[in-house]
């Protein structure tokens, strides 16, 4: 016997402790019946009523016994245009009382009352605490929504352990029980906390039975199988990521169905698309775990199982997938490549983020200073994006055409929004939470609107119960709440605020920037313990920097859809539309940097866990309870309309928005190179190379594209102008990935006038793609040897220094010791540009040029062990070297010892010091870096 208590206690203990609970919560209650009703007479010259709502003069009347509520309505000017007289606050106050005591109407409108008689002579008001309609029905469903969810988390957190489930019960019941001590509850808590159980038990009969089949060839060397493509390709910045559904696995007996998802990462070149049938051949590895992130749990819950790094892959059928989301995903492409037709970079990506979600091809210093300002949610297709959108849309119209007006149009933004992203699972969930935000502001009914969002996430983990360990999930339905409880009691105590002071009280802009940062401070609020435990990054400036960033976020979206739309169905158009998308996106890229930088922006927080968390919430829920408890009365004056409409305003500012534009534009015009000299500079573009060249006359070359088109169009967006989008030439100094991968990208976004090249041809993908993107685009390639000469004017001009023609036999690289040379030179200053040749090619350089000497030297092949030789550098006596080279390579360079040969000569590096211009004006030199 003691045995099996031992064994069995904490069940014994369950067993008795749910209903000891329940009959002494019924044994200590106070019986407490309903008063009679509370008869109300007042004097007449005692009566004052408050009128706060939805009418035109808010404000303090006077009121006589009799009169009809109606009249006092009236009295204020009546209702607006846009009014819901439901959430209309009526308020009286007697002399020698201090309190307000509230008339609500639960949801009726306000009535004229008919029949004969004198209308001054009604009955008197009489209030019960029971008025109004029943909302017992609402709020026992909310209730179980929440006993539901209750077992789902019990489940999730513990591992489905049937003792979490046993306690989470009995907390639900001793909870119950205690707030209401009624007959009826007990039956209410037992059904609840049947629904615990059975949430917990749905949970752990939706955890899988093992892994899937292909999982079981994890580290086990070679394997072959064929899948379908499923996702949209993630391009990255030299690499693209698929995300497959193996179909069948080639085993000793032949192919055999199987199944599992997994993750490729392959080449740039060749592309595959969504519903594309691929055989595959590599080692299927098993997903890491990280000291700080959990990514094998992280890709299991989205049905990844393996990775497999760069296998051989053989295209086999076309078209495969659902046709509609082929055609969405088919849209969003048309879409983004409008975007990148109108836009430079970063500016194109963060537009193509914000309005498609599309935030793999942002650039990794981007996507790092979202990260440390909390700003990162604004290009990533999650609930708290697509909530934080319906409740600045709601906020940004309500001051024009009515609160209600703008929460249907932005529940219609927010469904065709779910739409154009592609309907995945987050983004439905997303503008579940989204809609249930947009009806709460609607009805004006924060309560209600809770047990809807109750009522929704039971919903959605009882279709999939794992879906409550999705981050975003929980962001959704944090962020959501947030906005229901939250953003109402921070705006309530902002208008507060401003109506004490009426020259900002009438300005247009301050609702609108009320709206804003109480949406904004909700949405972080709720949100922080979640992105701390997933995360372990908290951002101290993220309020500050949604607040700077945010309004930006709805213009970039605004605008975004308008260029992409347009630039879609007329590509013509799409250079001109860059003016209008380019301001919103280039501010909020510059915010968002430049607090990036402020030191201690984010801390690190490790060993975060759900005890936090549920501390947080408490603390967080009791605050939001104390300020709504005793959110501030309006003040008794009488507001009047304004001396001007307030349409008037808005030319004033209008005319600052266009002064600033004015201003940004002379800003970028005066940051330009100034005419007349020469500048040089070599981008940052990881292990790769690409150098953009501007002359003195303007004229633009740029030679070689570096790994991948993300990084050089990046580049290229920060040293030129976002509305030039034309290159004069493109120089390839030979065929390899490291050079010629960025150009493909470079000849769809940019208008190349000519190409030269070495004469060298390579039997890659990446080089089969740049000739069929060059005879795409219809520009002309030239072959180029020594004594070719580009004049760039003003004394200016490029010649090309190597391969002589016929090229040169080498054993060990023909690529390499072949790549085009090329001499920059303006008056006595000139820059030495050596490709990827090594101590071979330098030393048939050395015999083939007379004149090798420079100013400026790009080290040969990113400062490799076997080039920048003594002889070499003896006869180029560089002022200045340069290196390109990526930031951790695997390649290893740039060599010690080629550093130690470059001692005493001043070394830059674009790892280490980002892009490195020179510029000349023939005399002189200075260097710039970014860093």
């Amino acid at each position: 016997m003691t045995e099996f208590a031992e064994r069995y206690r904490w069940l014994i203990i369950g067993a008795f402790a749910v209903p000891l609970l329940v009959a002494l919560g019924f044994l200590l209650r106070e019986r407490t019946d309903d008063p009679e009703p509370l008869q109300v007479n007042l004097a007449p010259a005692e009566i004052r009523v408050y009128i706060i709502g939805a009418v035109k003069h808010s404000g303090v009347y006077p009121a006589e016994e009799g009169d009809r509520w109606i009249d006092v309505l009236e009295a204020a000017g009546g209702p607006t245009a846009d009014a819901d007289l439901a959430r209309v606050n009526l308020a009286r106050r007697v002399h020698d009382e201090d309190a307000h005591r509230r008339l609500p109407h639960r949801g009726r409108a306000l009535r004229q009352h008919r029949g004969a008689g004198d209308p001054r002579h009604h009955p008197p008001v009489r209030i019960r605490r029971d008025q109004g309609p029943d909302h017992r029905g609402p709020m026992i469903l909310g209730y179980l929504a929440l006993a539901w969810l209750l077992g789902i988390a019990a489940a999730a957190y513990s591992g489905a352990d049937p003792w979490a489930a046993v306690a989470a019960a009995g907390l639900l019941g001793l909870v119950t029980v205690a707030l209401r001590p009624r007959t009826g509850t007990v039956a209410l808590a037992v059904l609840g906390a049947l629904l615990v159980f059975t949430a917990a038990w749905r949970y752990d009969s939706s955890l899988p039975a093992g892994p899937p089949a292909v999982a079981r060839y994890n580290d086990g060397g070679v394997v072959r199988f064929r899948a379908l493509v499923t996702g949209e390709p993630d391009e990255r910045a030299s690499s693209v990521r698929y995300r497959l559904s193996v179909r069948e696995l080639r085993g000793k007996h032949g192919w055999r169905p199987s199944d599992g998802g997994i993750l490729m990462t392959a080449s740039a070149f060749p592309r595959y698309e969504y519903g594309d049938i691929l055989e595959v051949k590599g080692d299927l590895q098993t997903p890491p775990t990280f000291g700080d992130f959990d990514y094998r749990g992280y890709l299991e819950r989205r049905g990844i199982v393996s990775l497999i790094q760069y296998p051989k892959v053989e295209l086999l059928e076309r078209g495969q997938g659902n046709a509609f989301r082929a055609g969405l995903i088919d849209a969003r492409g048309r879409l983004s490549d409008a975007l990148s037709d109108a836009l430079p970079e970063p500016e194109a990506s963060l537009a193509a983020g914000v309005l498609l979600g599309r935030r793999a091809t942002l650039s990794n210093d981007l996507t790092g200073a979202m990260n440390v300002t909390g700003t990162s949610h604004l290009v990533a297709v999650s609930g708290q994006n697509v909530t934080l959108l319906a409740g600045l849309l709601i906020g940004a119209l309500a001051w024009a055409i009515g609160r209600r007006p703008a929460a249907w149009l932005a529940l219609a933004a927010v469904v065709g929004y779910s739409f154009l992203v592609g309907g995945e699972p987050s983004v439905i969930r997303a503008a579940i939470m989204a809609g249930l935000y947009i009806m709460a502001s609607t009805t004006g009914r924060q309560n209600s609107a809770f047990q809807a969002l109750a009522l929704a996430g039971a919903a959605m983990t009882a279709l999939d119960p794992r879906v409550v360990n999705d981050v975003s999930f929980q962001l959704s339905f944090a962020a959501t709440l947030g906005l229901m409880v939250f953003a109402p009691v921070l705006r309530t105590y902002g208008e507060t605020w401003a109506d004490g002071r009426p020259a900002l009280a009438d300005f247009p802009l301050t609702r609108p920037a009320i709206e804003l940062a109480a949406v904004t401070a909700a949405a972080i609020a709720f949100t922080l313990p979640i992105t701390a435990i997933n995360f372990e990054r908290v951002s101290l400036i993220a309020p500050l920097a949604n607040l700077l960033a945010v309004p930006a976020f709805v213009l970039v979206a605004a605008t975004a859809a308008v260029t992409a739309g347009l630039g879609a169905a007329v590509p013509p158009l799409a250079p001109y539309l860059g003016w209008i998308a380019w301001p919103p996106a280039a501010y909020m890229s510059s915010v968002v940097r430049l607090l990036a930088d402020v030191p201690l922006a984010s801390v690190t927080l490790n060993d975060v866990g759900l005890g936090h968390a549920v501390g947080y919430y408490a603390a967080l829920l009791a605050m939001v309870w104390l300020l709504a408890a005793h959110r501030p009365e309006p003040k008794p004056v009488v507001r009047r309309p304004a001396a001007a409409p307030r349409s008037a305003a808005l030319p004033a500012t209008g005319l600052v928005l266009l002064l600033a534009l004015a201003s940004v534009t002379l800003w970028l015009y005066a940051a330009a190179p100034s005419a007349g000299r020469l500048s040089v500079s070599f981008l940052d573009v990881g292990q790769g190379d690409a150098i953009l060249i501007r002359g003195p006359q303007g004229h633009k070359v740029l030679v070689d594209g570096g790994p991948g088109g993300e990084a050089v169009t990046s580049a290229l967006g920060r040293h030129l102008p976002f509305w030039d989008r034309r290159l004069d030439l493109v120089v390839l100094t030979h065929p390899q990935a490291d050079h010629v991968t960025g150009l493909v990208a470079v000849l769809e976004r940019y208008d190349v006038e000519a190409i030269i090249a070495a004469p060298l041809t390579a039997d890659s993908a990446a080089y089969r793609a740049w000739t069929e993107a060059a005879r795409e685009e219809g520009v002309p390639v030239g072959a180029a040897t020594a004594g070719v000469t580009v004049p760039l004017g003003d004394g200016a001009y490029i010649t090309v220094l190597h391969p002589p023609p016929g090229l040169l036999p080498f054993d060990r690289d023909d690529l390499n010791e072949n790549s085009l040379v090329l001499r920059v030179a303006m008056d006595g200053v000139s820059i030495l540009l050596t490709a990827d040749i090594g101590r071979d090619g330098e030393l048939a350089l050395i015999e083939e040029a007379s004149g090798l000497r420079a100013t400026v030297l790009q080290v040969p092949h990113h400062g490799s062990r076997f080039s920048a030789s003594p002889e070499f550098l003896r006869e180029v006596g560089p002022a200045v070297a340069v290196v390109s080279v990526g930031e951790g390579n695997r390649f290893g360079p740039p060599a010690p010892e080629t550093l130690e040969r470059l001692a005493g000569t001043p070394v830059f590096r674009t790892d280490e010091d980002g892009d490195v211009t020179v510029w000349t004006d023939g005399e002189r030199l200075w260097v710039k870096t970014q860093r």
